[in-house]
């Protein structure tokens, strides 16, 4: 840091600290706004696995329903096997509905395991954007207490300035008059 000795050092030297700390609150300022953001879109996030939880939910449900149904069938197929002639027309309808609830419950398996791999990857983003704000938290604290301290030091300069140009206006104060009068006393 450049020795400060004049007037023009120290106004020279405040208008760069200013630059700098106006810098440093853009850079803050940008920060706090990419942070609000990164947490809007986590509301939206857990809002979305939100929404698949429930969906997945009523999906697990229909499967389940659909299993029950598919198994009753099953067993009703089985039970009329025996009586085969005369309930092949009900048999044969009975292995169609099988066979239409068998790939809607392909397609629901498929839709569910579509959902989990989905509500996996947002764990994952959640999980990349919690490491982001535990790495940079520190940062941003760092930063206000940097700014805090500089205030300090430039208070610390201003009051040290100020008693130096007091007593400099003191000096001439006494030093001015005392021999300005001395000498006009002598000149009559």
């Amino acid at each position: 840091m450049p020795e400060l000795t004049t007037l023009d050092d120290y106004k020279r030297e405040y208008l760069s600290e200013r630059e700098r700390l106006a810098k440093l609150w853009d850079a803050y300022e940008k920060q706090e706004k990419e942070l609000a953001a990164m947490k809007e879109k986590l509301s939206t996030v857990e809002r979305q696995m939100e929404e698949k939880d429930k969906r997945m939910k009523s999906l697990k449900d229909v499967l389940e329903a659909r299993d029950r149904e598919n198994r009753e069938l099953e067993i009703e197929h089985n039970a009329l096997k025996s009586d085969k002639e005369t309930h092949e027309p009900k048999v044969r309808e009975l292995a169609s509905s099988l066979r239409i609830e068998k790939d809607r419950f392909a397609k629901l398996f498929a839709l569910a395991e579509e959902l989990d791999e989905e509500l996996r990857q947002a764990k994952k983003e959640i999980e990349v954007r919690d490491e982001w704000f535990r790495v940079h938290v520190d940062v941003l604290t760092n930063v206000g207490k940097a700014i805090e301290e500089r205030d300090r030091m430039i208070e610390s300069v201003k009051r040290r300035g100020a008693r130096v140009d007091a007593k400099a206006e003191l000096g001439r104060m006494g030093g001015g008059p005392a021999g300005g009068s001395g000498g006009m006393a002598r000149s009559p």
